[in-house]
């Protein structure tokens, strides 16, 4: 099982990513989580456990073709106000086995969207993470927090 930690403190210099306690020298971090919603694309209830896809890589520096895959295991990315944790340490990275955590909260059952691209080589960052928010007495919403 992996275990990777990316860290920012909102530019590249303050900008690191190890694997297993290794410092990982990567030209990219990538990872995608598209959940909660039904066979129209409109969001639903229930997030991973909805059903969705996740793509999740390390492009290393020494070779920007090769997309190392990070689970199954465990990647926390702790961000200036933020953290995300996604564990799926499934032996065939089974979708529905994926747990989330944002900010010390299990959101596994609310999450819609989480990108994170960390992208080194076309000096491009994207960090946003999506949550399906159920009201009882008030309609329900989806609310996206920025990252960075």
């Amino acid at each position: 099982m992996s275990q990777v930690l990316f860290r920012t403190g909102g530019d590249w210099d303050s900008t690191t990513l190890s694997r297993d306690g290794q410092e990982c020298l990567a030209a990219q971090l990538l990872v995608q989580i598209q959940a909660g919603r039904d066979g129209y694309g409109d969001v639903v209830r229930g997030g991973i456990g909805a059903g969705g896809d996740i793509d999740a890589y390390i492009r290393p520096q020494s070779n920007t073709l090769i997309e190392e895959g990070i689970f199954p295991g465990t990647i926390e990315m702790h961000f200036l106000q933020h953290s995300v944790v996604v564990i799926n340490n499934h032996p065939t990275f089974d979708f529905q086995f994926t747990q989330v955590v944002f900010d010390g909260r299990d959101v596994t059952d609310q999450v819609i969207d989480l990108m994170v691209n960390i992208d080194s080589i076309n000096n491009e960052v994207q960090a946003a993470i999506t949550l399906y928010r159920p009201h009882w007495l008030t309609a329900d919403e989806v609310a996206t927090f920025n990252l960075l």
